[in-house]
């Protein structure tokens, strides 16, 4: 009973939810892990009986265990540490305070809170700050582009229809082709800019928006006998913009067939509602997948995995989907393939031009 009267509840000390207390003493030269409780544990996929009785090297990667072995001989040394550390997904701080009788430590006593919201946020900063700097040089230099590579372009045209070497026409075609992918990366900075600008939120079948965008795709997969595998009769009506989401659904189609270099392959499209309120679309392929350190980079402007890519059609079709109050997970695995998850909210409260009357369209 005394016991049981004198037992700490570590758990008033920190958020139930977020965080756990441990404490470790250093014995044969290992630190070694005397209590643990808290309900973070089981989030980071770890148990009281995984840690309490072990040293740091049984129950974590080596390259972790090393990094967190330092902060522990500094504790032990008798500084109070603070240190950052994610594991199984989670982001989190942990403090460390030793306790020292005679000048000499006995044990040290550490807790650590989730912190994952937080790093995330401060990813979102960051990744909102590129893009302002992206969108100051799409606004300063896009007028500038766009005045001359229209005067190119017409005189191209003009060109080629008066040309009398026929020889020369496909070179002036591919010069033309080259003037429109210009045009379009224009384009891909000042929606970057100015995400807002010309949106048009129309209520649409959106399985008859993705059937469309697969067969618009179908030609360039069949070039590589891939078969894009799409079997659903969901017809669900979205409120968002038509033509922002079929560039997302196209851009995500293409990058699928690009990833997919062997023939016979497919990629498989799935159309869902997930929760009553909203849908999932996923596009799965089994391409030649994306490495741990690639993933994290992949919405960062001017990133891309592609020998000729511009790094901006990721972080548009992002964007889209920021703007359609819904959320995108790429899950990649080298060499096995990609897997492509987009959520989408049924019923998106937002009303982009009042006077606009909602249709029905698609």
């Amino acid at each position: 009973m005394t016991d049981q009267k004198n037992r700490v509840d570590y758990e008033q000390f920190i958020p139930r939810e977020t965080g756990f207390i441990f404490k470790f003493i250093k014995k044969d030269n290992q630190f070694i892990h005397t209590f643990i409780e808290g309900k973070l544990i089981e989030k980071v996929g770890l148990c009281p009986k995984c840690v309490v009785g072990k040293s740091l090297f049984e129950f974590l990667p080596a390259d972790q265990a090393m990094r967190k072995e330092a902060f522990y001989e500094k504790a032990w040394n008798g500084e109070h540490v603070n240190y950052e550390g994610s594991f199984g997904g989670i982001h989190y701080l942990a403090i460390l305070n030793p306790v020292r009788q005679n000048g000499v430590t006995v044990e040290v006593i550490g807790s650590t809170i989730d912190i994952t919201k937080e790093k995330t946020r401060e990813k979102q900063v960051q990744q909102m700050e590129k893009l302002s700097v992206v969108g100051e040089l799409a606004a300063g230099i896009a007028h500038e582009i766009r005045n001359p590579l229209t005067s190119l372009k017409g005189f191209a045209k003009i060109v080629k229809e008066s040309v009398t070497d026929q020889a020369l026409v496909p070179y002036l075609d591919i010069m033309l082709d080259e003037m429109d992918r210009i045009n379009e990366i224009v384009n891909e900075f000042m929606f970057i800019a100015k995400p807002n600008e010309n949106v048009n939120f129309q209520y649409i079948n959106f399985h008859n928006l993705l059937k469309d965008c697969i067969h618009f795709m179908e030609p360039q997969a069949n070039l590589k006998s891939i078969k894009i595998e799409f079997d659903s009769d969901m017809h669900i009506i979205l409120n968002c913009d038509r033509n922002l989401m079929k560039q997302v659904l196209i851009n995500l189609l293409q990058n699928a067939i690009e990833a997919t270099e062997d023939s016979g392959h497919f990629i498989e499209v799935v159309l869902e509602e997930v929760v009553p309120d909203a849908i999932m679309v996923t596009i799965t392929d089994k391409g030649c997948g994306i490495s741990d350190s690639r993933s994290k980079k992949l919405f960062e402007p001017f990133y891309s995995t592609k020998e000729k890519g511009t790094g901006l059609g990721l972080i548009t079709c992002k964007r889209i989907i920021d703007l359609h109050q819904g959320s995108i997970e790429i899950e990649s695995k080298l060499g096995e393939g990609t897997t492509i998850k987009i959520f989408m909210p049924k019923n998106l409260k937002i009303d982009i031009n009042p006077s606009q009357p909602k249709h029905l369209v698609g």
